[in-house]
């Protein structure tokens, strides 16, 4: 990795780990009988903005760490996965009420920040080269992956993360509906992803 790379990396990794420890403290404080720290984490994980930021903060702590590159198509999932992240947030469930304190700062960091930072680290920093178009097929398993958790998590305990996956509302139809949509909303952002790091190595800007 390029002095840059690293160092991005690793500041990304740095502003996932505030996340995390930001949505920990104030999901204790918002449920301070659950049982610490399990409880506290069963709470925060029903959530893929957590599944996907906890993966980014991991995977840069290890380039950071080691000083090299993971595969150039995983780097790219994360790219993908990281935006729908933001997107989605920003388009579907942002709402008009204001944040606070430690919410505030780990919604912030979650939705807005990590978002925005990775895809500039990948376009400005890591290299693009060995993408396929199947890659953007082969990255819809973390989405449907994570869709199959929130239907069985939501049957058991009757609580959904996220209104598009509320079965009791929406009716299998409606939850198969939605579920669609995002699963092709991901493929065809695979394939953006996948034509714009070609592009970028055929113009010999990325190696």
């Amino acid at each position: 990795m390029t002095r840059a790379s690293y160092l991005l990396a690793a500041l990304i990794a740095l502003i996932e780990l505030t996340a995390f420890g930001a949505s920990f403290a104030n999901n204790l404080s918002v449920h301070p009988n659950a049982a610490v720290p399990l409880g506290v984490l069963w709470l925060m994980f029903r959530y893929f903005t957590i599944w996907t930021n906890t993966l980014v903060g991991l995977a840069f702590a290890w380039m950071a760490w080691k000083k090299r590159y993971l595969s150039r198509p995983f780097l790219a999932a994360l790219v993908l996965w990281i935006l729908i992240v933001g997107v989605v947030y920003h388009l579907l469930l942002a709402g008009n009420e204001p944040l606070y304190g430690l919410d505030y700062l780990s919604n912030l960091l979650y939705h807005t920040i990590a978002p925005v930072l990775v895809p500039i680290w990948w376009l400005a920093l890591a290299p693009k080269g060995s993408l396929n178009w199947p890659h953007a097929a082969l990255w819809l398993l973390w989405p449907l992956v994570y869709l199959v958790y929130a239907v069985i998590r939501g049957l058991e305990t009757g609580s959904y993360p996220y209104f598009f996956l509320n079965l009791d509302k929406l009716g299998w139809d409606g939850l198969a509906l939605w579920c669609v949509k995002f699963l092709v909303a991901f493929w065809i952002g695979g394939l953006l992803i996948v034509a714009l790091g070609r592009g970028l190595k055929r113009l010999g800007l990325s190696r």
